[in-house]
């Protein structure tokens, strides 16, 4: 993976962060403010708004009309249903998907296998 995928991962990571910490839609200068808060380097708007484009070509991100010409961005999903969706994708791809569970709950801490079994009894 080249230094700038790997660097437009992580802006991905730090503006789905931002949505998800967020209690209501934000603008891309309220996204880049949050971000650059995060960020050793500032991140101009233009860069924020391409990642937001990528994010909802991606599904992840939606995009709203604000006040005027403005636009307002909000994850598409919560950070739980997010992570709940790669793990099964990682699962969907493992030949023995059994065996990738055994190998997942091996390290989960007690509380963690605690927390899982009352969500599977709730089933």
């Amino acid at each position: 993976m080249s230094k700038r995928e790997r660097q437009h991962g992580q802006l991905e990571a730090s503006i789905l962060d931002a949505l998800w910490a967020a209690s209501q839609p934000l603008t891309s200068a309220q996204v880049r403010e949050r971000v650059n808060s995060d960020e050793a380097n500032e991140v101009a708007v233009t860069t924020i708004l391409t990642v937001l484009s990528r994010l909802i070509d991606k599904g992840l991100v939606v995009r709203a009309e604000g006040a005027g010409r403005s636009l307002l961005f909000s994850a598409a999903q919560t950070r739980e249903k997010h992570t709940a969706t790669l793990m099964l994708d990682l699962f969907a791809g493992s030949p023995n998907p059994a065996l990738a569970f055994s190998h997942f709950a091996s390290g989960l801490t007690a509380e963690q296998l605690k927390q899982l079994r009352a969500s599977l009894d709730e089933e």
